[in-house]
């Protein structure tokens, strides 16, 4: 038992799939070169414009750097000599059996991942830029990203729960990102993804392995159809809607708002930050263009039950500008970082040369409240209980041998 509880960090192998998730990788650094090492195994193949084979031994580094629209891909003996150089319009690394591959993005970040390795020269959204596409098999995507939102010493359950969830996220946004030659980006975009590091930290014990390997293909569906399912770190008390948050209509599964009790507890249910009024208008002007002074203000129009924002208003002198909560967010959030504007109910006052935001819940409050399942799977309640409680009238399908 203890074997197969440790076998997505220990012994790894591949599940087969019809076709493996495609991953675009450290897009948020903007990447314009990557090393790669093999971490574990036997070594890996290397195919340079689907025709050209290398082979990657275990103290070899191949470093791949792009070059206009090619890239010049060099391999290096483990004394760090220049043992070959190609220039190719795109490189693909594909493990033998098991193995593991470590991707290093020089001076910044580095990750270990399962599966094959495509780079090339960005196109669309990642334009100007190294495209580094992992595509691997759906079951080790979603052991990472589980390991990756929840400790090691959760509920067994609350495992579970996320497990179904963020794999029915994947079976119902097929190609999210397909425009730009992938299906999901590593970041809360998407759904948040760091490789194979979680899994064998400390903290993701064999429980969390067992719990995720049991829900192995189970799904939330409703009407014959995947569930548009999304988890946040806290709903704050009160959940939203897609509607609410992103706008639009969605034509599947009518995701209600949802009163939550059992995330009173979180450090995030009640929160208070600030921020400096110059660096806020900095932020603002550089997502939205234009330029706003420092004698410009911010209000918010919001639901008088739940704080949620409706609207964001900027006034400028004579000019003013509405936008939505959430482009507020990301405006602040991608210069500020995620922590300044934690949620989309908030409330803002100027005081001083400081703007003080004070608000409820982390993340987008949509479907699963993680803090609020990690509670009820501590009060015993089972992840099926739980999946019912943030997405009633939906059905739980698929798995292990089941229908």
């Amino acid at each position: 038992m203890i074997a197969i509880a440790l076998l997505l960090c220990l012994n790894p192998s591949r599940v087969e799939q019809e076709a493996p998730v495609r991953i675009s990788l450290f897009s948020l650094f903007k990447p314009e070169a990557v090393n790669v090492r093999v971490a574990s195994g036997a070594g890996a193949g290397i195919e340079v414009d689907g025709r050209e084979n290398i082979r990657l031994e275990q103290g070899e580094t191949l470093r791949v750097r792009l070059a206009g629209d090619h890239l010049i891909v060099a391999l290096n003996d483990p004394a760090n000599r220049l043992a070959r150089s190609v220039m190719a319009r795109f490189a693909r690394v594909v493990p033998s059996q098991s193995a593991t591959l470590e991707l290093i993005l020089p001076g910044k970040i580095k990750r270990v991942i399962r599966g094959d390795v495509v780079l090339s020269p960005g196109i669309g959204e990642l334009s100007g830029q190294l495209k580094i596409v992992l595509a691997t098999d759906r079951e080790s995507a979603v052991a990472s990203i589980v390991a990756a939102e929840l400790r090691g010493e959760a509920a067994p359950e609350a495992f579970k729960t996320l497990a179904v969830v963020v794999r029915t996220f994947m079976i119902a946004h097929p190609g999210r990102h397909a425009d730009a030659g992938f299906d999901f980006c590593d970041t809360t975009h998407c759904q948040l993804y760091r490789g194979e590091q979680d899994l064998c930290m400390e903290s993701a014990t064999p429980v969390m392995a067992t719990a995720v390997a049991s829900t192995k293909g189970e799904v939330l569906s409703f009407a014959g159809s995947a569930v548009e399912s999304y988890y946040t770190a806290s709903c704050g008390g009160l959940s939203a809607t897609p509607e609410m948050v992103w706008g639009g209509k969605s034509d599947g599964y009518p995701i209600r708002r949802v009163a939550c009790r059992w995330c009173h507890g979180h450090r995030n249910f009640r929160w208070k930050r600030s921020a400096d009024i110059g660096s806020i208008l900095s932020a603002l002007s550089g997502y939205l263009g234009g330029r706003f002074t420092n004698a410009a203000s911010i209000s918010t129009k919001n639901e008088p039950s739940s704080q949620f924002v409706r609207a964001v208003v900027l006034q400028d002198g004579s000019s003013q500008r509405v936008i939505s909560a959430d482009t507020f967010r990301r405006a602040v959030g991608l210069k500020l970082g995620w922590n300044t504007v934690l949620s989309p109910s908030f409330t803002i006052e100027r005081r001083g040369s400081r703007f003080v935001f004070r608000g409820r819940g982390f993340g987008s409050q949509v479907g699963l409240c993680l803090s609020g399942a990690v509670a009820q799977a501590e009060a015993g309640r089972s992840y099926r209980d739980i999946l019912s409680f943030y997405f009633p009238g939906s059905e739980l399908i698929g798995g292990v041998g089941r229908e």
